[in-house]
């Protein structure tokens, strides 16, 4: 038998889990295209082709109707959660600040799993080989991971985007390393962040963010880089990277990737569990939603070498 947990609890906890949700995780929320869910299933909808326009000859005649495709893809949703047990012998000595500390990070965990859904999709889009009709089918991968990020190699990646005619904005996740190698150019360091201000991340004193050439590149923390040989988690003596391999990041359109949260329960739900001993409290967020990939280029992947210390250009 379960039974509601005490409603004082509950709005101690939300009422300042509202106020921390500012600074932790969410980061990508705002950054890919909503798509239409229904039956455990995401769809996105994609038109390819060009429509062609012809002279009037003047005469009656049948007109000549181009013929664009459209695809839909799709994409299953997919359910988490995530729970804790509180002994009701614990909670009862709990400060506000330790009640606040438990939801918080369960609010943590399932924001910072929504950004994950996300990395997720751009990795295994740039893997695999798009359904779509038309060309081109695969991501291109900027990089051979030999050599670190330079300015030039920013450029190629954005004038590739751009030249596809995209008007949606261009995003570019990267570790604060790179951040720190790019900012030893000078126009890099002098680009302001453009981008909007009503993000999760634009409120974020710990994400560094610039916009240069259209492009709007932030940070995010090390341990969301965990793909490539010198990912998040190999480095040695307590540093994040090992710098004698490489880590994959990745840029995007809005439009290219498409992102879908059907559900999303942030604020931890309490529920007392009076057949147990102790008659302990259970804690629990959920989400339920997907990721995938849509537009092949309109995504780049950055494959340069993990960076712990920047080395100055020549």
């Amino acid at each position: 038998m379960t039974i509601e947990a005490p409603n004082w609890y509950k709005e101690t906890i939300r009422a300042q889990v509202r106020a921390r949700n500012k600074v932790m995780g969410g980061y990508l929320d705002g950054m890919f295209t909503p798509g239409d869910g229904g039956a455990g299933v995401i769809k996105f909808p994609v038109i390819s082709g060009n429509i062609d326009v012809y002279e009037l000859t003047g005469s009656i005649q049948n007109v000549r109707p181009s013929n664009p495709t459209l695809n839909m893809l799709q994409v299953s949703v997919r359910d988490f959660e995530a729970a804790v047990w509180m002994r009701m012998q614990d909670f009862r000595k709990q400060g506000p600040s330790e009640q606040a500390a438990v939801a918080k990070e369960l609010s943590k965990a399932i924001r910072i799993k929504r950004d994950m859904l996300k990395i997720d999709a751009l990795h295994a889009f740039c893997e695999a080989t798009s359904p779509l009709t038309d060309n081109p089918k695969v991501v291109q991968t900027i990089g051979d991971g030999t050599t670190r990020i330079d300015f030039l190699d920013f450029l190629q990646m954005k004038t590739a985007i751009f030249g596809t005619g995209t008007e949606e904005a261009v995003w570019w996740a990267i570790p604060h390393g790179w951040h720190d190698q790019l900012s030893l150019i000078k126009e890099y360091a002098n680009a302001e962040w453009r981008g909007p201000t009503d993000l999760p991340l634009a409120a974020k004193a710990a994400v560094s963010k610039k916009t240069v050439h259209g492009v709007h590149i932030f940070t995010l923390p090390d341990s969301y880089f965990v793909r490539g040989t010198g990912k998040y988690g190999t480095g040695s003596n307590g540093l994040a990277f090992d710098e004698a391999g490489y880590v994959d990041t990745y840029a995007w359109t809005v439009e290219a990737v498409g992102a879908e949260m059907e559900w999303n329960e942030e604020n931890m739900s309490l529920t007392t569990h009076a057949d147990r001993e102790g008659s302990p409290m259970l804690g629990k967020v959920g989400l339920s939603g997907n990721a995938v990939g849509l537009l092949p280029e309109g995504v780049k992947r950055m494959r340069f070498r993990a960076i712990n210390r920047p080395t100055r250009p020549a």
